[in-house]
């Protein structure tokens, strides 16, 4: 087993707090995460646009795929339609329970509790490794992308997604609302509300934005060939607008996602990037 990037202890060492902060916050959020998937609001639109594109790129049907931040486990049921023996690592225990729950039995499934910046597998094991929504909560990037790298094979693919740092959307919820909320949350605990624990005040923590550009390079630095980037989630309804006219949004969000040409790529909230480790 490969102990991962040099600096991974370090980086451990000194992103211990903000690291638990993420963890407890997708435990907390695991049963909502889940069922967004099938809600018919535009948080849920944007999580299945998000899996759609993703194996839309995907190129490795049969092979063995590494989920890298696999949540409730979203995307094993469309792999294994793939024929794919599947694992999947992520850190949070209640995220894993779900997963299990529904595929623990199955022997072409594999789940393990793991980080994104120290993947406990050999070198080039991987035909792909599939990454969604995780690069944003991690502070070093670059140890993420060399990872996964590292357990993919000569060939192999590597898809994954990154929020917009130029998306009106994106920027306003992480600078602005996100904030907006752990103020409030503070000013609640404040004046005594015993539901303001320390970890809730400090929840929504703070993402990680990369313009097309930034993306594109950090996966260039680990030796890969970008070959297709996909802007997913246009939407025009800054939060908390588009969580209070809900069904208004989501009739525009189905209408702009796949008119091309009808709207600018760098309004989308996320990039979707495939490469190949040559």
């Amino acid at each position: 087993m490969s102990v991962g990037c040099g600096r991974v202890q370090k980086l451990l060492e000194e992103n211990r707090e903000t690291v638990r902060r993420v963890v407890t916050f997708y435990d907390r959020l695991a049963s909502d995460y889940d069922r967004d998937y099938e809600r018919l609001s535009p948080a849920g639109f944007a999580l299945r646009t998000r899996r759609r594109k993703v194996l839309e790129l995907f190129d490795r049907a049969g092979g063995r795929v590494l989920d890298v931040g696999c949540g409730p486990g979203v995307l094993v049921a469309a792999l294994l339609d793939r024929e794919c023996e599947v694992w999947g690592v992520d850190p949070s225990d209640n995220m894993l329970a779900i997963a299990r729950d529904r595929f623990g039995a199955d022997p072409r499934v594999h789940l393990l509790q793991g980080q994104a910046t120290h993947l406990q597998f050999a070198d080039g094991v991987f035909d792909a490794v599939l990454c969604l929504g995780v690069m944003d909560s991690i502070p070093d990037g670059a140890c993420a992308i060399a990872e996964m790298t590292r357990v993919l094979k000569p060939g192999g693919t590597l898809i994954v997604t990154v929020a917009n740092l130029v998306s009106p959307y994106a920027w306003w919820k992480n600078y602005v609302y996100y904030p907006g909320i752990r103020w409030s949350h503070r000013l609640r605990a404040w004046i005594g509300d015993p539901t303001m624990t320390p970890d809730r005040i400090r929840s929504c923590p703070l993402r990680r934005l990369y313009s097309r550009a930034g993306a594109r390079r950090l996966l260039e630095s680990s030796g890969l060939q970008v070959t297709v980037v996909v802007p997913y989630f246009f939407n025009l309804f800054l939060s908390p607008l588009d969580e209070l006219l809900p069904r208004t949004a989501l009739r525009v969000l189905e209408r702009l996602e796949d008119a091309r040409g009808s709207r600018p790529d760098w309004f989308a909230a996320g990039w979707i990037l495939k490469a190949v480790k040559p």
